[in-house]
């Protein structure tokens, strides 16, 4: 009788998973369609932004129950570059007064990419969703991360040529890697950190964002003046942006930048 019972419910569970399946599927697809239908409907300046960012839409109830939120945007920044080794020389390391090669390298982005995921509740179904504050506050998180000043940044200060120190391996090393292995090793750390720095950077300006607006319960009316000091200088050295040296030619570029008509992009309806 305790097996015939064990058996009873391990059937009784596989079918209560045969029937909940379809309604899974079927959800999952009803919500791809609910955030296409959004796509599809989205007024031009929203439509620009999506296709700037590369934008989709995620329902991550369990996320964004652990944050409290209501909504989240997160963005990556992707990228391929070359390099080519345009100086090296022997020098002392001060710290430790042990020989050490410093290599000098051009770097050549080849591809840079933005995109986002925009995470809202399963449940969000509004008749407009383009009026929605919650969208409204999400899109503008997006046009953040894809400010033109931004975008000039990543180029700037991704394509400065870069200067690594590497140290003579150890005599008693059992493995030493060759040295142009360890040279490609240290410029992909590097850039690296690079990236890691500019999504602080973004990520402060994003936080700020969310200061000022109550996580979105507030709207920004002075949008303009807001958004003015982002991506700037100014606003790189108070959040001690780590390569100053590139403020200069960086300060050149976006001098011609469009940024207010990107801000006017997702501006309220």
């Amino acid at each position: 009788m305790e097996m015939d019972f064990f058996k009873l419910a391990a059937w009784l569970t596989r079918a209560c998973l045969w029937m909940l399946l379809p309604n899974l599927v079927w959800a999952q697809d009803s919500l791809k369609e609910r955030h296409s239908r959004w796509i599809e409907s989205a007024p031009p300046g929203i439509k620009r932004l999506i296709d700037l960012g590369d934008v989709s839409f995620e329902a991550d109830d369990r996320e964004l129950a652990a944050r409290k939120k209501q909504g989240l945007a997160k963005f990556t920044f992707d990228y391929q570059y070359r390099y080519r080794i345009i100086g090296t020389r022997r020098t002392i390391a001060r710290d430790s007064q042990e020989p050490t090669v410093v290599v000098v390298a051009k770097i050549q982005l080849t591809d840079l990419k933005l995109a986002h995921r925009v995470f809202i509740l399963s449940t969000f179904d509004p008749k407009d969703p383009w009026k929605s504050p919650l969208l409204q506050h999400e899109f503008d998180h997006v046009s953040i991360s894809t400010d033109p000043r931004l975008r000039s940044l990543l180029k700037n200060y991704l394509g400065t040529p870069l200067e690594i120190q590497l140290a003579q391996a150890p005599p008693d090393d059992p493995d030493p890697k060759p040295q142009d292995i360890r040279i490609d090793q240290e410029i992909q750390r590097t850039m690296q950190n690079r990236v890691k720095e500019i999504e602080r950077i973004t990520q402060s300006l994003n936080d700020l964002f969310d200061k000022e607006s109550s996580d979105g319960v507030r709207s920004i009316s002075q949008r303009e003046r807001f958004f003015s000091d982002f991506f700037t200088v100014e606003t790189l050295k108070k959040l001690d942006f780590k390569s100053p040296e590139i403020f200069e030619e960086y300060t050149k570029v976006i001098s011609k930048s469009q940024w207010q008509e990107h801000y006017s992009l997702n501006a309220p309806l």
